[in-house]
């Protein structure tokens, strides 16, 4: 009676779990990346015009369903349509799957997680990102290091709320989207555009640094 209660009460997460590490296995056991032509792939998605542009945002949007990585299609971005159309484009899907995953996340979770951290002092840290949920997202989002689909996961379950989560995401995704087009844009012309695109990729990595100096720790609560 117990197993079948846990079962009941945690069987979306469970199945969420599952069907992530399916998707995986699949990417990675079976090298489904490494046998992607990306100059034949590219090629047909330029041929598409206006709709091979649709197909890339819709594709990018439903990404963080199946766990593909998102800088290889972000790269694969710049490589097809070019550093600015490609940073556009990159926006517009990365943005609307960052917010897909968020709400699938707040979904199967937030309300167990809210009865988890009720009364301990985890509690005060979660409400302290509510609080300052703006600038919290926009801070992780300009760190490039940090995985994109685990923010977006994570951030579903904490308490932070869904409108100042998506105009953090949106804004603070324009940066890396622009490095990692202009980098993936370089790699189709192999020139020496591509110095510059490794330049502002250094910077890109100082950039939440600076942000954080120039807010103070106070206002960014990641630390416990």
């Amino acid at each position: 009676m117990k197993t079948q209660t846990v079962w009941q009460e945690w069987r979306k997460i469970i199945l969420f779990i599952g069907f992530a590490l399916i998707c995986l296995i699949v990417l990675y056991a079976f090298d489904v990346i490494d046998k992607i032509d990306i100059e034949a792939t590219s090629n047909a998605v330029r041929e598409l015009g206006i709709w091979g542009m649709v197909l890339y945002v819709i594709a990018y949007t439903i990404r963080p369903l199946f766990f593909f990585p998102a800088t290889l299609l972000t790269l694969f971005g710049g490589y097809t349509f070019g550093p600015f159309l490609g940073t556009g484009l990159d926006i517009i899907g990365a943005g609307s799957g960052a917010v897909l995953a968020f709400i699938v996340a707040r979904y199967l979770g937030r309300e167990k997680i809210e009865r988890f951290v009720k009364g301990k002092k985890i509690e005060r840290f979660d409400q302290s990102i509510q609080k300052n949920g703006f600038m919290v997202v926009l801070y992780l989002r300009l760190i490039p290091l940090i995985p994109f689909d685990s923010i977006n996961y994570s951030l579903g379950l904490s308490s932070v709320k869904l409108k100042p989560y998506m105009a953090a995401t949106y804004l603070g995704i324009i940066p890396g989207a622009f490095v990692l087009n202009y980098i993936g844009s370089s790699l189709r012309t192999m020139d020496g555009n591509l110095w510059i695109a490794i330049v502002l990729y250094g910077v890109m990595i100082i950039l939440p640094i600076i942000v954080k100096k120039y807010k103070g720790t106070s206002q960014i609560p990641l630390e416990k």
